[in-house]
């Protein structure tokens, strides 16, 4: 192979240089110097590339070449290795390893490769070669030159991360960059961003409320429609059916010309006709105060408005704006009442959220999983006193498990005074109404109230908890629901279109944007969504926001059999499934399928949570075997956390073991 060098080499082992007159020499010519090697000449330096069968060796002072070895794959970039020269060729160079290997520290392997590349060892040089070498990729000078460029395109980002997505061919913005070093250092959880996120829109309505009093009815009213946008969840859904609605969500019925009903909705898109109704009292209106009839008992229907003629919902909401306003458009801050708000500063634009996927190959195997896990396991939790000091009798969706009975007396105390039904004044004392229900009465309200008790409320801090756990609600599945067919698809829309809303809501419902951690936290879930998009064009990760019966649970599901051998053979699958609890700790359950066989191992740092497990896991065993599947398990304990990178996206790279500061190239 052609010799790649600038200095004459005198590196032999013999120790005196004498060449014995039986063995050859040759001379190499590269480039305007020359190399002179002799067979049997033992040459020692560090590894700077291997590739196949081809290896280079840097000698120090600006020499080094590349020959070949049988078994150039077992050695690593950064290693210091002797070679012996076994043949000379006209332009191959056949080497043979001299004696054992020998590795340099992580610390001298870098000082060694800047002064080849005649580079400063700044901070910035010395973590980039650091992070060349975790990532087994050359040090050699072109290679450290490379990594300098590419990771100055992304001077904010840490090199680690850049380099690293630079070897998984990974796309890189700005915007993927930041969430991947998110993932990396695991600050990516949107369930603990989503607490970040309703925060912000607390410290909002609070500076609002009491600042600027005479919008509070206006973004009260706006930010009740954007939590209220979502269907019920399935339990709620339940729980409404178990008794009688409040007449909150009670919708008037209007008839035509020939006594027929029309239908809400389609009403609504007739709503800038001109023609007249018949009330259910045989009363004759226009269809402008029949549509204002329909808008003010059915926020959903002010949305579909909107779209259908959006001049008379303008009028409309103009006149709500009346009682608690003074201007055709009370919505709008002045350039005082900006200064006064707006102490967060300005955020920049971004894109609309895009859509994240779902696992359709993991639904059906995880619905008898969990089915049978759940009923197992919430038997055995019952009798076993772990739960016993945190179990509440409310779903999430009712006011009783977002406010302590502390909080439910002061807000109910409060709501005396307010324009509300007595029915849901009696919900909030005693826990039962849900979150909609009170939310629902309290926009419908909103425009009966003064500027200064719209301000009140919204500044109330039970108001705000009740507003942060109806978003919480709308980005949250249970166990049950996530057993439905596209229900990871569903919770994923409602993020992404939630996400976006409250991105832009200081903007469109103010006239200025001023709540930066609102709308930045909001902007860095949306980016979340799309980076997850993009990892799952190759791979399948998806977080589950997962709502249990006393706790949100944030976990990680791991598909770990990549897409294309799926396609090859679908009845071989391995999972990862990662949960972190309050009570119960982290369990990490790694599970193993091949047609209906189905090995599950459970890793928790817990005591109490392992003792649970490995008492009740017959139990367990029986109830998914009844499903159908020959199920096996294990308990260990659980010695480290799963790293998104290493263990899951790089998981097929070429990268081994990183205390030795060498990287085995076959693995």
């Amino acid at each position: 192979m052609a010799i790649a060098g600038s200095n004459i080499i005198q590196n032999n082992g013999s120790g005196s240089g004498a060449v014995p007159q039986t063995v050859r020499s040759r001379t190499y010519r590269t480039g305007n110097t020359t190399m002179s090697l002799h067979e049997g000449q033992v040459l020692k330096g560090v590894v700077t590339d291997v590739h196949g069968n081809k290896i280079t060796l840097d000698m120090g002072n600006g020499a080094s070449f590349t020959g070949e070895l049988e078994d150039a794959s077992r050695y690593s970039i950064g290693q210091k290795a002797g070679f012996r020269v076994a043949e000379l060729g006209d332009n191959t160079i056949t080497l043979k390893a001299y004696g054992d290997n020998y590795l340099l520290g992580m610390d001298d392997t870098v000082d060694q490769a800047l002064e080849e590349a005649s580079l400063p060892k700044t901070d910035r040089n010395i973590d980039i070669v650091q992070s060349l070498l975790e990532n087994g990729r050359s040090i050699s000078k072109d290679s450290i030159m490379n990594a300098i460029r590419l990771t100055s395109k992304f001077p904010a980002a840490d090199v680690n991360a850049v380099i690293t997505m630079d070897r998984l061919n990974m796309n890189m913005t700005d915007e993927s960059v930041k969430q991947f070093e998110q993932y990396q250092n695991r600050s990516h959880q949107l369930l603990y961003k989503m607490d970040a996120l309703t925060d912000s829109i607390g410290e909002m309505l609070t500076s609002i409320g009491e600042k600027v009093p005479r919008l509070a009815s206006q973004v009260g009213t706006e930010l009740i429609r954007l939590a209220l946008e979502s269907e019920p969840s399935m339990e709620e859904s339940e729980l409404i059916r178990g008794r009688t609605l409040p007449d909150v969500a009670e919708i008037p019925t209007f008839y035509d010309a020939e006594g027929k009903p029309v239908p809400s909705e389609s009403l609504i898109q007739m709503a800038g006709e001109d023609m007249t109704l018949t009330d259910a009292q045989g009363k004759q209106i226009p269809i402008q105060e029949a549509v204002k009839a329909l808008v003010d008992a059915s926020p959903d229907l002010a949305a579909k408005l909107e779209d259908a003629s959006p001049e008379l919902a303008a009028k409309l909401s103009e006149a709500q704006g009346g009682a608690g306003g003074d201007g055709a458009n009370p919505a709008v801050l002045t350039d005082a009442e900006a200064a006064a708000v707006g102490e967060t500063g300005v955020t920049e634009d971004t894109e609309q959220a895009k859509d994240a996927g779902a696992f359709s190959r993991m639904r059906n195997l995880f619905s008898n999983f969990t089915d049978s896990a759940a009923g197992a396991i919430k038997n055995a939790v019952a009798g076993s006193g772990i739960t016993e000091d945190f179990r509440t009798p409310f779903i999430h969706e009712q006011v009783g498990y977002s406010l302590s009975p502390e909080d439910r007396e002061t807000f109910s105390g409060l709501l005396k005074d307010y324009p509300v039904s007595e029915e849901i004044k009696q919900g909030v004392a005693d826990g039962s109404v849900t979150t909609r229900e009170l939310l629902g009465e309290l926009q419908k309200q909103f425009p009966k109230m003064s500027d200064e008790m719209s301000g009140r409320l919204i500044s109330n801090k039970q108001f705000q908890l009740v507003i942060k756990s109806q978003f919480t609600t709308n980005w949250t599945l249970s166990p049950d629901e996530m057993r439905e067919e596209g229900a990871m698809r569903k919770i994923y829309e409602k993020m992404s279109t939630g996400f976006s809303a409250l991105e832009h809501f200081s903007e469109t419902t103010l006239g200025k944007d001023l709540f930066q951690d609102l709308s930045g936290t909001a902007k860095d879930m949306s980016q979340n969504l799309d980076f997850m998009k993009t990892l799952n064009d190759a791979f399948q990760y998806i977080q589950l926001p997962i709502k249990l019966q006393n706790q949100n649970a944030h976990g990680d599901l791991y598909v770990m059999t990549r897409k294309e051998k799926l396609k090859r053979d679908p009845s071989k699958l391995k999972a990862v499934l990662h949960l972190e609890m309050d009570h119960l700790g982290t369990l990490d359950i790694h599970i193993t399928k091949e047609n209906t066989a189905v090995t599950a191992a459970f890793y928790t740092d817990n005591e109490k949570t392992e003792a649970l497990f490995r008492k009740n896991m017959d139990m367990l065993k029986d109830a998914i075997n009844e499903q159908g599947f020959a199920f096996q398990s294990t308990m260990n304990p659980k010695e480290k956390d799963i790293d998104i990178v290493k263990d899951f996206i790089a998981q097929e790279a070429p990268v081994g073991d990183m205390k030795r500061y060498s990287f085995d190239l076959r693995a």
